[in-house]
């Protein structure tokens, strides 16, 4: 391995490690206990996300609130443009 790669993985363990100390700060200021060998479960998801996907906190706005994003109403607004 050369050294560029040896710096980028490092960085990515790096940043892995200190995303997982602040799910577990996190845990620790709402009283969400759990083992040290269960850190690993909260790498990929966030630690306050419920996964219920008709969650109104967790799910997409879009489709809780039938509501076009910003992105939708620009695009709507530029074609009528070229009408």
């Amino acid at each position: 391995m050369d050294d560029e790669a040896k710096l980028k993985h490092s960085k990515r363990l790096l940043q892995k490690h200190n995303f997982l100390e602040k799910q577990k700060r996190l845990a620790k200021n709402y009283g969400i206990h759990f083992k040290d060998d269960q850190v690993h479960r909260y790498q990929k998801m966030n630690l306050l996300n419920c996964g219920n996907p008709k969650c109104i906190m967790c799910s997409n706005p879009r489709k809780v609130f039938k509501e076009k994003t910003i992105k939708e109403k620009s695009f709507e607004q530029t074609r009528s443009w070229d009408e």
